[in-house]
């Protein structure tokens, strides 16, 4: 047998053997939920796909993003709503009387230059799929009245109403202006007839009331203030928000000692669901898990981690 003959034979062996011992993996990650009209979990999912090849060298890989609708258990995951990719939607939150979410686009030192409303049905449906609301002093924080007719968002000083669907910003209307020195946080309308914003101001964080025609304002002092607030759809003078790393909850027009929902609280931008028990999260510092508290006004409420 000759030397030529053996070495195409190892040559055949060689190259027959390309892709033996070649691996495939892929991860998922769950985060940033709210809810939706129904009552279901709407989320972003994001999809991590790797090769390898015989050797351990890393072939090829790809990464997704992408938005999609669950049951409070966890399970039931829906068909992908939309791809988010190449524009993650910031801070998302579903219009209580209808098929829309609005979330944030174009994020800059904590600034949205965008407000998008979109379409989230899976029926057929006419009429608008998508809004581009522009803002070019930027945009801190954003949520929907509760008839789903307009959104609340805050600049850095004012707090202003406008029709969901107006492009043009000829129904925005400013309903208060913050004292000097202050800098607005956030806002919460969805449940209720008031707004609720949060406010710095030195080291303090001031939370207040306020209907949408700049009337009955309500202050409430540090003491008693919440950041992240979320109104009770079922006792629209409660607000549930985040008070030095413990969840809690104020009665606002009661004015008393803010009571205790939970302590060692990390929970990020918590929602409130429509029942008025149910909070949904995801967690500061962790990249994936989406937790529930199935009632907030349990005396002892339990933290369950869904996905």
């Amino acid at each position: 047998m000759s030397k030529l003959y053996l070495w195409g034979l190892l040559f055949v062996i060689v190259v027959s053997g390309v892709g033996c011992g070649a691996t495939n993996s892929s991860t998922h990650s769950y985060f940033s939920p709210t809810w939706t009209l129904d009552g279901k979990v709407l989320l972003i999912s994001s999809l991590q796909s790797s090769s390898k090849d015989a050797l351990g060298t890393q072939v090829s890989s790809s990464y997704s993003e992408y938005v999609l609708t669950m049951y409070p258990s966890g399970t039931g995951e829906s068909t992908q709503l939309f791809d988010a990719t190449a524009a993650r939607p910031y801070a998302m939150t579903c219009s209580p009387t209808g098929a829309y979410v609005a979330y944030g686009d174009t994020l800059r030192s904590g600034y949205y230059r965008t407000i998008v409303i979109r379409n989230i049905s899976t029926e057929a449906h006419q009429g608008m799929d998508r809004i581009d609301l522009v803002f070019t002093t930027g945009v801190r924080s954003f949520d929907w009245s509760a008839n789903g007719t307009k959104i609340v968002y805050c600049t850095s000083t004012a707090v202003h109403t406008r029709d969901w669907n107006d492009y043009t910003g000829t129904t925005d209307l400013a309903v208060v202006t913050v004292e000097a020195g202050a800098t607005l946080e956030s806002v919460s309308w969805r449940y209720g007839g008031r707004i609720a914003f949060v406010r710095s101001s030195g080291t303090d964080k001031l939370l207040s009331m306020i209907y949408s025609d700049g009337s009955g304002r309500v202050n409430l002092s540090a003491a008693l203030s919440v950041e992240l607030p979320q109104i009770s759809a079922v006792s629209t003078s409660e607000v549930y928000g985040i008070k030095s790393g413990t969840l809690v909850r104020v009665n606002v027009d009661a004015g008393t000692a803010t009571t205790v929902v939970t302590s060692g609280f990390t929970g990020e931008l918590p929602r409130l669901a429509p029942d008025g028990k149910q909070l949904i999260y995801s967690k500061t510092g962790e990249t994936s898990g989406i937790y529930l508290i199935s009632d907030v006004t349990s005396s002892s409420p339990t933290e369950t981690k869904v996905k």
